[in-house]
């Protein structure tokens, strides 16, 4: 759930990179809450039916740009362009072999976006912070 509040805090956070922890954390409970969002919304009786599709609009707007976000500072993570997100738009083929990477473990050390956040220096400083 920590990682799920950390992508929200950085939601337009396109630079630096992301673990497979905070990605994978922020997607299993954006899902968890999507998927509990749509149940609401095909059960809710007709009186209710205006205020759940309301609902399940304004949440899936607000978590656009934090999903893109920590998307893309997971691509850097594997030493990518944070463009390979574009893959996404191949209908289920692309979202699929996206996932597979994201899958992957970043790369070691800096790279050309940033350091690696997995190094115990580069967290304790962040701490402090």
């Amino acid at each position: 759930m920590g990682s799920y509040f950390i992508c929200l805090g950085k939601y337009a956070t396109f630079s630096g990179r992301s673990t497979r922890m905070e990605f994978w954390g922020y997607n299993i409970v954006n899902a968890i809450l999507v998927a509990a969002l749509a149940y609401f919304y095909v059960n809710a009786s007709d009186n209710h039916q205006t205020i759940a599709t309301t609902i399940f609009v304004i949440y899936l707007l607000m978590t656009v740009c934090p999903t893109l976000a920590v998307l893309t500072r997971r691509w850097h993570d594997i030493g990518r362009t944070g463009k390979w997100l574009l893959l996404n738009l191949v209908p289920v083929v692309g979202t699929v072999v996206s996932y597979c990477f994201m899958l992957t473990e970043g790369e070691e050390g800096t790279n050309e976006y940033g350091r690696n956040p997995r190094e115990r220096r580069y967290r304790k400083r962040n701490r402090r912070r």
